[in-house]
């Protein structure tokens, strides 16, 4: 199967995020970004018909109605969200970042207008016990640039929760050790859940648009207690068809095993994810509204 060398290991674990450079194909990269055309003309279209759903967020602030966040894209393309799964970095990612047992929790995609469409403020997601690894990765569909509002990080911010008001009070958006991490089209960028990161508004032109899968051991969301068995026994057969979905030669060893065949069909199996809805564990944002003469809104675009 595919390896992730040394390197990218040792990078993730001394910082808390890894980039992987064309982790998608040009193939897929082409229908996700079809995919994301057709959800977001069909959330304008709801939106402009008054049809409230909490699957999806459109932001106003300049006026013109625009897509921020379109969640659970299993129930909208479960074929397509299997392919991306399924494919080799995806499955080296699982192997050697997560683990036997690994099972993905929520694929969401976010869309980045520029300013004042929103930004995404210092925060760190899903605080947890730290005893398994908890992956949040992000599939690029387009480019994020240096200072375009591509992901800000702390790096070795992820061990424990951080100070979020009084660092982004003091620093702004410029924290001490902070870098910028760029991507382009097709990468990856993978982070642990409980890195300090953000993303500051967006200048230039267009739309950018990433996919954000969750993923963990399906022993941790048991240790965590924050969602059910039943729950993580559900991702576990969502993960069985992305087992069966990959190619051979990309399965770690004893992983066919482990998840055994699906029990149910693919389409079945999301329509009983549907019904079985649990909250995920909240993120970590600053206790009160900060107050910085250069952030959330750097000065220039006021």
């Amino acid at each position: 199967m595919p390896e992730i060398c040394q390197n990218k290991l040792d990078f993730y674990k001394q910082n808390g995020f890894v980039r992987f450079e064309n982790g998608v194909n040009q193939s897929l990269l082409a229908r996700l970004r079809t995919l994301s055309l057709e959800l977001e003309k069909s959330a304008q279209h709801e939106f402009a018909n008054n049809v409230v759903r909490d699957q999806f967020y459109i932001s106003t602030e300049s006026g013109e109605p625009k897509l921020f966040r379109y969640n659970d894209l299993l129930f909208d393309a479960p074929e397509l969200v299997i392919e991306l799964l399924s494919t080799p970095t995806m499955m080296a990612i699982c192997n050697s970042l997560c683990g036997l047992g690994c099972v993905p929790m929520q694929v969401d995609m976010l869309y980045k207008y520029p300013h004042p469409h929103p930004h995404v403020a210092w925060h760190q997601g899903a605080p947890h016990s730290r005893m398994y690894p908890y992956l949040n990765v992000g599939v690029y569909l387009d480019d994020a640039d240096i200072d375009d509002g591509c992901l800000r990080y702390v790096p070795n911010t992820q061990h424990s929760v951080q100070d979020i008001y009084g660092l982004s009070s003091t620093h702004g958006w410029e924290l001490p050790g902070v870098v910028q991490q760029n991507a382009s089209a097709g990468d990856i960028l993978v982070q642990d859940m409980m890195i300090l990161h953000s993303s500051e508004p967006k200048r230039t032109a267009g739309v950018r648009r990433t996919i954000y899968i969750e993923l963990r051991p399906i022993a941790g969301i048991i240790e965590s207690n924050a969602q059910s068995k039943e729950w993580a026994e559900l991702r576990k057969q969502w993960m069985a068809h992305v087992i069966k979905a990959a190619n051979p030669i990309d399965v770690p060893t004893g992983w066919a095993e482990y998840y055994q065949e699906p029990t149910a069909d693919l389409h079945a199996l999301v329509e009983q994810i549907k019904q079985r809805r649990e909250p995920p564990i909240p993120a970590v944002w600053a206790i009160d509204k900060v107050e910085h003469p250069d952030y959330p809104v750097r000065s220039d675009l006021r």
